[in-house]
């Protein structure tokens, strides 16, 4: 079955792969039975769904009662959402969403408007000069995800999902949760018996996830791995990107301390400086020697802030970070 493996009973991993720098590997899960689901669409160039399909023929081959006809992402980023549309048209698959996911993914303009920063963030976070000088950026950033990423929007679904929700499939019954932070459609699908996690983005096992404004949000994020925390029979989470999680609860308790970690640097960054700071600067202070990972990080730099100013430990006057009138310690 060549990349695609089986890593539970029923329950198959196909590894989408690009160039590391372009676009990250990612992990696109297919549960076997008679109403199989695949879980994240992965990419949507023709390699990826080639792919796909010659997973989903060898399943369907080596179990003639396995009939895999559905597919649902675990958030609209376009490493999950982006095959949804060929994998409708070349195999039939029934494409479900969230009604938020559906209401981004209908068309270009829908998707685009979601990723806006407010003027006040723009104001804070950004130069007129910086917002210019990024347009080229931009325009080519969106040519490459189209190309390399085979990005294709849909102006309809088959089938609408909500969270608390149940789906059955092959004797799984697997749990439809919202677990925004990371971004502010995500779902993740828990199977209580089995103890098994499809955590999308939320939860990696060697990396950190992605965090940027304005469809990350910090507190929330938070909210997320405490959530997962108290899931009764916790036993292997099913990641997006890398290998599978046998200590679970470590894991998350692990992110949970990065996160906090983080934030406290963020914190203690703008406390030493006693007539405040720039989010430039402070940019500059976390990575003083690299323009690239500057501009790939300063996403969760900003959702920090937000966080930071949002329980009043940190403040704004007008683009100066101060201290708030909040203790580091409250939260």
């Amino acid at each position: 079955m060549g990349t695609c493996k089986e890593i539970y009973p029923g329950i198959f991993k196909i590894v989408q792969s690009k160039p590391r720098r372009i676009a990250p590997p990612v992990n696109v899960y297919i549960i076997a039975g008679d109403d199989g689901l695949i879980f994240d669409a992965g990419y949507g160039d023709d390699t990826s769904i080639q792919l796909a399909g010659d997973a989903i023929n060898s399943i369907q081959n080596r179990n003639k009662n396995w009939r895999i006809l559905r597919v649902l992402p675990s958030h609209s980023h376009p490493d999950h959402f982006s095959g949804l549309k060929q994998l409708k048209s070349h195999y039939g698959l029934k494409v479900m969403l969230t009604e938020q996911m559906a209401s981004v993914l209908s068309n270009k303009h829908a998707y685009r408007n979601s990723y806006k920063l407010s003027t006040l963030q723009k104001y804070r976070y950004s130069t007129v000069f910086e917002r210019i000088s990024e347009l080229p950026l931009q325009v080519v950033f969106r040519t490459m995800y189209k190309k390399v990423y085979g990005i294709a929007f849909l102006q309809s679904h088959d089938t609408t999902v909500r969270p608390g929700e149940t789906i059955a499939i092959n004797g799984y019954n697997f749990t439809i949760i919202h677990g925004p932070g990371h971004c502010n459609d995500h779902i993740m699908l828990y199977d209580n018996k089995e103890g098994i996690l499809f955590a999308g983005d939320n939860i990696l096992r060697s990396i950190y996830t992605w965090l940027g404004p304005p469809r990350s949000n910090l507190q929330e994020y938070f909210d997320t791995l405490e959530a997962c925390l108290r899931l009764p029979n916790l036993k292997l989470i099913l990641s997006a990107h890398g290998s599978t999680i046998h200590n679970p609860k470590e894991r998350i308790k692990e992110i949970i301390e990065y996160r906090k970690l983080r934030t406290r640097q963020v914190y203690s960054l703008v406390a030493n400086e006693t007539h405040g700071i720039t989010f430039a600067r402070l940019l500059n202070s976390i990575y003083p020697r690299s323009l690239e990972r500057r501009w790939l990080a300063k996403g969760w730099i900003i959702v920090t802030l937000e966080y930071l100013v949002n329980n009043n430990i940190l403040t704004f006057e007008g683009r100066k970070i101060k201290l708030g009138a909040n203790d580091i310690n409250t939260v």
